[in-house]
């Protein structure tokens, strides 16, 4: 009994100065963020070319598409917002340049531990009827090709269809 309390003891103490650590980390890695910010003001544009097989009937040019970024390792983790831009287009195909901040990887959270991975997706309510992403308006070809992008000034190519 008394090797177990002692245990216990440890195991507590154990904690309570892995708890003490912990923050003084964190206040390490916010101490950093202010000299990233100061990089926020310059960015770079993605290219990506908008296609699609199908005739398309646009009713509403406005269109808006939003860049996202995760840890390419983290199955569960949600993706982040890194930057999105109102368009509009008038006919398919068509072509955009999206601004990307220089410091995009540092605005995904939680922070990549390996390699970073984008997509874009857009927001479209191309049949005019109120309601965007819906039946009859235009959307990503998730079927044809999942909208992973690569920030390496390349042109990047999307898929589009119209929502069945």
């Amino acid at each position: 009994m008394r090797n177990h309390l002692l245990l216990f003891a440890a195991a507590a103490g154990t904690l309570m100065l892995s708890g003490c650590t912990q923050p003084q980390n964190k206040s390490t890695a916010e101490s950093s963020t202010p000299a990233a910010s100061t990089s926020e003001t310059s960015s770079e544009n993605l290219t990506i070319e908008f296609s699609g097989a199908e005739n398309f009937t646009i009713k509403n040019p406005k269109l808006t598409v939003s860049l996202y970024g995760m840890d390419e390792k983290l199955a569960d983790a949600p993706a982040s917002l890194i930057t999105q831009k109102e368009y509009e287009q008038k006919s398919v195909p068509f072509t955009i340049d999206l601004p990307v901040p220089k410091d995009a990887e540092s605005k995904i959270n939680p922070k990549p531990a390996g390699p970073a991975k984008y997509y874009v997706t857009i927001s479209w309510d191309s049949d005019g009827n109120g309601k965007a992403d819906e039946k009859g308006d235009i959307f990503i070809d998730y079927d044809k090709q999942f909208p992973n992008v690569k920030l390496n000034n390349e042109p990047q190519k999307i898929y589009l269809k119209v929502l069945k």
